[in-house]
């Protein structure tokens, strides 16, 4: 414990300066009303509306084919019928975060990967039951949190360390390491801790680059694990030309093996990603 406490004060020194974004007031206060014995679609409905942009993206969101809704969803009331309590706070987070870090440069480029990272995830639950659609869209956008904390730290000094992630997804911690003197997944964990994600976000957040998935004890974090390690890879072949490195490619074995999916359903997935799944 003494151990892992001294690495988070390192990662706090370490983004020290730069601030970490605030979720909207609207989030908060859909939290508390759904935490409530009394919550109700219309006060849910109520609190999302009032912010017009946030209420843009979540309807957006649900009619997006990968959520695969039962209906079309043309207003918030509709998503909040359509999706239920739990899910459309799910997609409030998601319009949230996709809005919170700044659409330039690498932290563009950053973003970009994580959805389609999160595109992937959705995909994956087709075939890995028991995985919201919705949660883990909402794992695989938020999992790379502490890479965008970094680039806002030193954008020149770490887009060569996110492009060598790509391919050595473990000798990019310590790249990392040596230039901040901690990691992504440190850092991503004090921002899902400030943000008062659920544990199981946690422990993905800070566990997602494990050699071996086996390791890892919870069923849950285990799976959503090996399903960021296939999305990834995916992701990363994709982006680097049919490129990846030693490590991506075990990530990718390891992760197929743990959740014992087929070369078709990979297959299957690449074709999604390239031909636009992610619009």
């Amino acid at each position: 414990m003494g151990l892992q406490q001294d690495r988070l004060r390192d990662a706090l020194e370490a983004i020290r300066g730069i601030k970490i974004p605030e979720f909207p007031q609207e989030v908060i206060e859909l939290d508390a009303e759904i935490q409530s014995k009394f919550a109700n679609a219309q006060n849910i409905t109520k609190i999302i509306e009032r912010n017009t942009t946030l209420s843009g993206e979540v309807v957006k969101l649900a009619n997006m084919p990968v959520m695969k809704a039962k209906n079309p969803v043309n207003t918030i009331r509709d998503a909040v019928t359509t999706m239920g309590f739990k899910n459309i706070y799910n997609l409030v987070v998601i319009a949230a975060f996709k809005r919170m870090f700044g659409s330039r440069g690498l932290h563009r480029d950053i973003s970009d990967n994580s959805v389609d990272v999160a595109f992937c995830m959705a995909f994956l639950t087709e075939e890995v039951h028991g995985i919201p659609r919705d949660e883990a869209y909402l794992v695989g956008l938020f999992h790379n949190v502490g890479c965008l904390m970094l680039a806002s730290k030193d954008e020149e000094v770490y887009q060569k360390i996110f492009r060598s992630g790509m391919s050595n997804p473990i000798g990019v911690l310590q790249k990392e390491q040596e230039a901040f003197n901690t990691n992504h997944t440190l850092v991503g964990l004090l921002v899902a801790k400030k943000w008062q994600l659920p544990t199981d976000l946690l422990n993905v957040i800070m566990l997602h680059h494990t050699p071996d998935v086996s390791k890892i004890n919870d069923d849950k974090v285990r799976t959503y694990v090996a399903m960021l390690k296939i999305a990834n890879a995916i992701v990363a072949e994709i982006s680097l030309g049919s490129y990846i490195g030693d490590e991506m490619k075990a990530f990718l074995k390891d992760g197929k093996q743990e959740l014992m999916l087929d070369t078709d359903f990979i297959n299957d997935l690449r074709q999604q990603l390239l031909t636009g799944g992610t619009k």
